[in-house]
C-alpha cells in the first residue's frame, strides 16, 4: 500500500508554499505513488504545481502570523496579540487535527513549519518530520530583540486613493507606517510563548534541515532560546560560536532525545534524527535559458522587442513576495526626471479612468514599441499630486450625470483600482513606498537639509538618486491584475500576477527584493544575483544571508535608500559581482541536479516511514501495537499482519532510520 502524508504549511509568506509544493511533487512522481494532502490557509494556486499532479488541498487555520504591515517591518504587539489568542485556542486546535488525521488514515505528517501539527501527530501516534530552514519559536522569540523601527521619514507620499479617503465622513486612512510606537516584547512576556512553540516542536521525529538554517532550539540543546542571544546586535551577524555550530555536519550536533508517545501509545521505533537536505526549488521551463523561451516570456509580459536583447538591455526583477497588504502613505523624495511607460497585460479597461489634472502632465512618452495607450475621459482633482486626499474637493467630473452619482461612482472606482505609482512615487506590493526621482513634482516641493548640511558637511556632494542604471528596465511582481500603470518611470512594466516565478528569475540579470527562502532559492539556481532590502526583525534573515554569501551574490541596500528611490548602484554591483556566473549558467542551460536531489529526499522520505512501520509491526507481538490500515493509525490488534505493514524503499543518500544507502 502507499504512503498517506498529511504535509502542513505555514501560511506566512510565498517561500513555505513554493517549497512544500515542491517536495510534494516529488513525491507524487514516485512508484508507488503516495498520497499527499496539503493542510494550509495559503490559497491553493500558490500549489498548484502539485495540485496538478494529484495532490489534494485542505484550506485551515494552523499557525499564527507573525503581523507584517510591510515587507520589512513588523507590529510586534499586534502580533504578540495574534499569538496570544492563538495558542488559547492551541488544545481544541490540536483535537480538531487528530480527529482529522484517523479520520483520513494519515500515515506521516510533516510540516513547514507548523508546531501544532507536531503536536496533533503525536496524539494521533503517528511520525512527523520537519522539512524547513527555521522553526518558528525563534522566529517569535526574536520579537524581543533591542532594535527599534526606523522613524516615519518628515517628508510624506500620498497613499493610492481607497473609499476611506474619499467617503464624506471618513475614519482616518490605516497605513503601513501607522504601528504601534515600537517597543521590545519583554523576555518575561515572549519567552513563555516561544517555549510553548518549541515544546510542540520537540514532538517531532525526523528534521530534514533545508539550507539558509538557523539553530533549532527543539531538536539541539546547542543554542537554546532566546534567538537575540543568537544575533551580535553591534553588527547584526550571528555571533562567531553559533556561526561555527551552524558550520557543523548535522550528524555531529547533540539532540533531545525522542518525545515518547502519550499514554496507550506505541514505543517509538527509530531514534530522532536531524539530516541535511539539498536545496528544494520549484524549476524553471528546462528551454528558458534558449532565446525562443525568453523572447515567449517577455513578449507575454509586454516588454518591446528592442528591450529583449541582453546584449543591449539588463533586466531587474523587483518582488517583494507578492503579500497583499494596505497601501502606504509616506516616503522619502528623490529629485531625476524620468518619463512613463505602459504595461499592456494589465488592462483595467472595466473600470473608471484614474483621476488626472490636465495641466501637469509629465510630457513623456511611451518608450517605442509599447502599445499606444488609450485616452479615456478625464476627472480633475484639486491636488497637486494627481492622488485625492482627504478633504480633496472634486472640481469637474462628466458632465451630464447628477453630482452625488458621480461622487458615488469615483469612489467606487477609486476602491478597485489602487494604483501601482503616482507621478512621484512607485507602489510595489509587500514594500514601502519608493520615490520616483525622476518626478517633476517633487522637484517642486520644498527641499530639506541634507543629512550633511545638518552636520556641517554641506560641501559634500551626494549621488543624484537613480532608480534604474542607463540599459536597464525594471519587472514589477506580485502586482493583482487591477492595478493601474498610468505614471510607471519609463522602462517599468508589470508582470501578470501568475508569472512563473523561475522562469522570470532565470531571464533576470538582477532580482530586488526581500530575503525570504523562495526567492534565495530561486536565485541561487539560476544564479540571479539578489539585491535585498533589510529586515532586522527576522531573525530568518540571517541564515539566509548566509546562503546568498556560501552559494549565490547578495547586495544590502538600506531601506532609506530603497524608499528614497536610489536603488541604481547597488544594481550595477551586484550585476558586476555575479555577471560571470550567470554567463556561466546561461551557457549551461538548464540542469536536472536540483531535481535529482529532490527525487532522492523524496524517496528517503518514504524510505524513512516505511522503516518506521516495518519496525513497528515487527514489535507488534509483544507489544500489540501494529498500522491499521483501514484506519491510518496505530492501534491495538491481536495478531501480526504483513499486509498492513508499509514496505521499505530504498534510499540515495540521507540515510534516515536505517534505510540501505547506495550509491
Amino acid at each position: 500500500m502507499s504512503t498517506n502524508f498529511a504535509y502542513y504549511c505555514s501560511g506566512h509568506g510565498y517561500g513555505h508554499a513554493t517549497r512544500v509544493s515542491a517536495l510534494a511533487s516529488h513525491l507524487l512522481q514516485l512508484s508507488p505513488k503516495p498520497t499527499v494532502t496539503i493542510v494550509s490557509e495559503a490559497p491553493p494556486h500558490v500549489f498548484s504545481d502539485s495540485i496538478k499532479l494529484g495532490a489534494k488541498y485542505r484550506n485551515a487555520k494552523i499557525d499564527p502570523v507573525v503581523q507584517q504591515p510591510l515587507a520589512y517591518r513588523i507590529d510586534r504587539k499586534k502580533s504578540v496579540d495574534v499569538l496570544n489568542a492563538f495558542l488559547a485556542k492551541r488544545e481544541s486546535l490540536i483535537n480538531d487535527e487528530v480527529a482529522w488525521l484517523k479520520a483520513n488514515k494519515i500515515h506521516c505528517v510533516l510540516s513547514d513549519a507548523v508546531f501544532i501539527a507536531c503536536a496533533a501527530a503525536h496524539r494521533a501516534f503517528l511520525p512527523s518530520a520537519l522539512v524547513t530552514n527555521f522553526t518558528f519559536d525563534s522566529i517569535w522569540s526574536y520579537l524581543s530583540a533591542p532594535l527599534l523601527e526606523p522613524p516615519t521619514p518628515a517628508t510624506s507620499a500620498p497613499a493610492p486613493p481607497s473609499l476611506a479617503t474619499l467617503a464624506p465622513n471618513p475614519s482616518p486612512p490605516a497605513t503601513e507606517l501607522e504601528l504601534e510606537p515600537d517597543e521590545p516584547i519583554p523576555h518575561d512576556v515572549m519567552d513563555p510563548l516561544a517555549d510553548q512553540i518549541a515544546r510542540d516542536y520537540r514532538n517531532s521525529d525526523l528534521l530534514l534541515r533545508l539550507p539558509g538554517y538557523l539553530p533549532f532550539p527543539s531538536f539541539s540543546p546547542t543554542h537554546p532560546l532566546p534567538a537575540t542571544d543568537w544575533i551580535d546586535p553591534a553588527v547584526q551577524r550571528f555571533r562567531p560560536s553559533v556561526l561555527a555550530s551552524l558550520h557543523q555536519p548535522a550528524e555531529q550536533l547533540q539532540l533531545y532525545d525522542s518525545i515518547p508517545f502519550p499514554d496507550g501509545g506505541p514505543k517509538k521505533p527509530l531514534p530522532r534524527q536531524l539530516k541535511s537536505a539539498p536545496l528544494l526549488v520549484r524549476h524553471p521551463a528546462s528551454d528558458i535559458y534558449s532565446a525562443e523561451a525568453r523572447r515567449r516570456l517577455l513578449d507575454s509580459i509586454g516588454i518591446p522587442r528592442e528591450f529583449q536583447d541582453p546584449q543591449k538591455t539588463k533586466i531587474v526583477i523587483v518582488s517583494f513576495g507578492g503579500q497583499v497588504i494596505k497601501r502606504p502613505t509616506h516616503s522619502r523624495n528623490g529629485s531625476r526626471n524620468l518619463s512613463i511607460s505602459g504595461t499592456p497585460m494589465v488592462k483595467p479597461t472595466e473600470l473608471a479612468p484614474i483621476p488626472k489634472q490636465d495641466d501637469l502632465s509629465l510630457g513623456s512618452k511611451s518608450p517605442k514599441g509599447s502599445p499606444p495607450r488609450s485616452s479615456p475621459p478625464t476627472v480633475l482633482l484639486d491636488d497637486v499630486d494627481k492622488t485625492p486626499r482627504l478633504g480633496d474637493e472634486v472640481k469637474e467630473v462628466r458632465p451630464h450625470t447628477p453630482p452625488e452619482i458621480r461622487l458615488e461612482k469615483l469612489k467606487i472606482s477609486l476602491q478597485n483600482l489602487p494604483r501601482i505609482a503616482t507621478p512621484s512615487h512607485i507602489y510595489v506590493p509587500g514594500a514601502p513606498p519608493a520615490s520616483n526621482p525622476a518626478s517633476p513634482i517633487l522637484q517642486r516641493r520644498p527641499t530639506f537639509p541634507s543629512l550633511h548640511e545638518m552636520v556641517g558637511a554641506a560641501s559634500i556632494e551626494e549621488p543624484e538618486p537613480r532608480l534604474l542604471p542607463d540599459g536597464w528596465i525594471a519587472i514589477v511582481c506580485g502586482v493583482a491584475k487591477n492595478w493601474g500603470e498610468e505614471d510607471l518611470p519609463e522602462g517599468f512594466f508589470v508582470a501578470p500576477r501568475d508569472v512563473w516565478m523561475p522562469d522570470l528569475t532565470a531571464v533576470a540579470d538582477v532580482l530586488l527584493g526581500k530575503l525570504g527562502y523562495g526567492t534565495c532559492a530561486e536565485c541561487v539556481d539560476a544564479c540571479t544575483p539578489f539585491v535585498y532590502v533589510p529586515r532586522p526583525f527576522f531573525v530568518e534573515e540571517h541564515g539566509l544571508r548566509e546562503l546568498m554569501e556560501s552559494s549565490g551574490v547578495g547586495v544590502l541596500l538600506p531601506q532609506e535608500r530603497y524608499e528614497l528611490g536610489d536603488w541604481a548602484g547597488k544594481i550595477e554591483e551586484a550585476y558586476e559581482k555575479g555577471k560571470f556566473m550567470k554567463a556561466m549558467k546561461r551557457q549551461q542551460g538548464w540542469s536536472d541536479i536540483r531535481k535529482r536531489e529532490a527525487d532522492v529526499m523524496a524517496r528517503e522520505l518514504v524510505g524513512w516511514v516505511s522503516k518506521w512501520y516495518e519496525l513497528l509491526d515487527s514489535e507488534s507481538t509483544s507489544s500489540s501495537y501494529s498500522l491499521d490500515s483501514s484506519t491510518g493509525v496505530v492501534g491495538d490488534v491481536t495478531e501480526s499482519d504483513e499486509s498492513r505493514t508499509l514496505q521499505p524503499q530504498v534510499g540515495l543518500g540521507l540515510g534516515l532510520g536505517g534505510v540501505p544507502i547506495t550509491a
